[in-house]
């Protein structure tokens, strides 16, 4: 692996990650057009990693009192069981079910799937189309528990290449008639799980050690950047309600993606 290499992926890995247009189906349609290399096992846990660290930053606040409440409980549990960051933290809990349940028995088909540009191309244009959508999206009072559910089941979608995990979980929770900054927040602490399991998996794949520990300290440094700046923008354009926005990008990748398809 090179350095612009290196610089590249990380750039592409940070925006990509957190923005909802798929970082899983840039990644495929990139080395079909450009002959990208698809990164080793040891790159992907890097820009894993640099993505995970810049949400640690971004969510810093909601994390310490995340743990405030859950360390209250601990210490008194009748008394801080109605605090609304343990009904938080139940919300995440069963919204992280359905992604480990089909990582874990659907891993192999999941798999087969990075090879199909068609997959991505198809995906692309369901999730712009589900993007559209949340301009119908309307703010209600009440959020119920099956809605963090419907959310982890459109997250686990995310696992197919194409499909924005961004996109189906933020998406998810405004047609659900969540506001708009519950629905980023819950969306990106949903995140946090997910990519720890996935990096947590791949590094028990790893037989090697790295030749260059400068390449994986780029790597981490300009993915976190990248996410990090990717978050910013995010919140601001989910807050002005425009999050519609993306679903055009979508399209004309979907459509790129097919067209290679069937070259």
């Amino acid at each position: 692996m090179k350095f612009y290499e290196i610089v590249l992926l990380g750039i592409i890995q940070g925006l990509t990650e957190f923005f909802p247009i798929s970082s899983s189906g840039h990644l495929v349609l990139l080395q079909n057009l450009f002959g990208l290399r698809e990164p080793q096992l040891l790159v992907d846990v890097t820009l894993h990693s640099g993505t995970l660290l810049s949400l640690l930053v971004f969510l810093r606040r909601e994390l310490i009192e995340l743990a405030q409440s859950l360390g209250r409980l601990c210490w008194r549990p009748k008394e801080n069981i109605g605090d609304p960051k343990i009904r938080l933290l139940f919300f995440l809990f069963l919204a992280s079910l359905p992604i480990f349940f089909v990582g874990y028995f659907f891993h192999d088909f999941i798999e087969s799937l990075f090879g199909s540009l068609w997959t991505v191309g198809a995906a692309l244009l369901i999730t712009g189309g589900f993007l559209l959508l949340t301009k119908l999206a309307r703010e209600k009072q009440k959020s119920n528990i099956s809605h963090p559910l419907l959310i982890g089941i459109l997250q686990a979608f995310a696992l197919v290449p194409g499909f924005s995990r961004s996109g189906l979980t933020i998406g998810g929770a405004l047609l659900l008639g969540w506001k708009r900054k519950e629905a980023a927040q819950f969306s990106f602490l949903l995140s946090i799980p997910a990519i720890v399991g996935a990096t947590l998996y791949q590094l028990s794949n790893i037989e090697s050690t790295p030749q260059s520990w400068t390449l994986v300290l780029v790597g981490v440094i300009v993915a976190a950047v990248f996410g990090f700046i990717a978050l910013t923008f995010l919140v601001k354009v989910i807050m002005k309600g425009k999050f519609s926005s993306f679903s055009y990008y979508c399209f004309l990748v979907g459509l790129i993606a097919l067209l290679v398809s069937f070259l």
